[in-house]
């Protein structure tokens, strides 16, 4: 991520992979930092951004409106737990996890892939953060009961 604070601008500038994200608060740098980049790199302009990374972006009066329901329900479909019901809280209330609880996972990779999926999605919803927190810590040694 690049950041350019200018007296009455700024500008952000977010690369991931081949995919690069531009905006700021002046159209005009905007614009002028799009036509260098395309002088020196073969650029195609997408546009208006709507989906980036997970993220869908929708807008109303001047602002973003940022949110990951399909991330959301393209988790939920991988871990076929689509059609469970939702809960008010994340996680067992009052339960306290230990390293020791449960069996051994014999496979830890899918855990750790969903573990991991979940921490993304907590930028649009924090308050599932404590949750993906305590999921984390039993990331090197994951049993049943985690």
């Amino acid at each position: 991520m690049f950041l350019h604070f200018g007296e009455s601008t700024t500008l952000l500038v977010l690369i991931y992979v081949d995919d690069i994200l531009i905006t700021g608060s002046s159209p005009t740098q905007i614009s002028s930092l799009i036509t260098k980049l395309d002088s020196v790199f073969a650029l195609r302009d997408l546009g208006r951004l709507f989906y980036f990374l997970g993220m869908e972006v929708s807008y109303n009066e001047g602002s973003m409106h940022l949110s990951q329901t399909k991330y959301t329900f393209d988790l939920l479909h991988r871990t076929t737990m689509f059609d469970t019901k939702p809960a008010k809280t994340p996680g067992a209330v009052g339960q306290n996890l230990s390293r020791i609880d449960g069996d051994p996972m014999e496979e830890v990779t899918q855990y750790r892939s969903i573990v991991g999926a979940l921490q993304y999605l907590t930028i649009t919803r924090p308050y599932i953060t404590f949750a993906i927190n305590k999921a984390c810590q039993f990331m090197q040694q994951p049993t049943t009961a985690h």
